[in-house]
């Protein structure tokens, strides 16, 4: 299907886990695919360069890393006037926007989806401020906990180290004020985190909220009050599927296609888990941005 194609990977991982990668992944794809070529990253920024150079001379981008590769990637790719499809390889700790599009998360499957079996679908992102998120964007307590994630840990326990620091961050974070423009509506108040959804998956557990949808040209904005915290932690804790009334003041839901977000004061934003910092930013759904390689059939991840 694909005549010629770039694999992105991430230079900086262990060099047995880099060969292992490639080992279950290149024979497949370079079977399918003519003219594979491969880029290896070695600092933050590689890999959105690699897509603003090179995007628009190939067939298929296959991104083999996890969602800050991801991010990354999709920054490289939206702002393209021709822009390839898009196969993601999940190789990190949550995997997120895979999870999101029911892509394996076995990197040997993903890539045999990526020349046998797979579909392209389109997905929106959202533009902030310049940038695109394919999964969430959140400041407060979510960028609260994301900072604190220590990387030692994160390679030792994985997703775990998300939902420990997450409520560690819970007893500590403080309420800020907001202004909204949601479409055209003008909402203002208190909160302790600011969550806004694209994708399913955050932390490596898929959000409980059904109306989430990649493909809807909408993005979902949850207002987290201080009381909102043990259903937040409800959330995190992901044991089973949460019963969550949307109608619940402690955690407020909209739907939007434009949005205008002005805090009290300048705070670190999180973005698909890359960091920022701002007071303003307006953000506004790119509909059917880019084309992604999923399974036809969403079953085992």
């Amino acid at each position: 299907m694909y005549q010629k194609a770039m694999l992105i990977y991430k230079g900086s991982a262990r060099e047995k886990e880099i060969e292992k990668l490639i080992s279950q992944t290149a024979g497949v794809l370079a079977a399918s695919i003519p003219a594979l070529s491969l880029y290896q990253t070695q600092k933050p920024g590689d890999a959105e360069r690699f897509c603003r150079q090179h995007g628009e001379e190939v067939d298929l981008v296959i991104i083999m890393g996890g969602d800050g590769t991801v991010h990354e990637c999709i920054n490289g790719l939206a702002p393209l006037d021709k822009r390839p499809v898009i196969g993601i390889i999940p190789a990190g700790t949550c995997n997120d926007f895979a999870r999101s599009l029911n892509i394996p998360l076995n990197i040997k499957r993903a890539a045999e989806l990526l020349v046998h079996g797979g579909i392209e679908k389109p997905v929106d992102l959202v533009e902030s401020n310049g940038r695109y998120f394919s999964n969430f964007w959140g400041t407060g307590l979510i960028a609260e906990a994301s900072q604190n994630i220590n990387d030692d840990s994160k390679n030792v326990f994985g997703r775990i180290s998300y939902y420990v620091s997450a409520i560690k961050s819970l007893s500590g974070q403080e309420d800020f004020h907001y202004k909204l423009e949601i479409d055209q509506e003008i909402v203002e108040g208190e909160a302790v985190m600011l969550l806004v959804m694209n994708g399913k998956s955050i932390g490596a557990t898929e959000f409980p909220l059904t109306l989430i949808d990649m493909h809807d040209g909408m993005m979902d904005l949850l207002i987290l009050k201080e009381s909102g915290f043990p259903l937040f932690k409800e959330i995190l804790a992901a044991k089973a599927m949460v019963d969550w009334d949307t109608s619940n003041s402690d955690i407020v839901h909209y739907q939007c296609r434009k949005l205008s977000i002005s805090l009290g004061k300048s705070q670190v934003i999180d973005m698909d888990g890359e960091h920022y910092e701002g007071q303003d930013h307006h953000l506004i759904v790119e509909k059917d941005c880019l084309s992604i390689v999923v399974p036809e059939m969403p079953g085992e991840l």
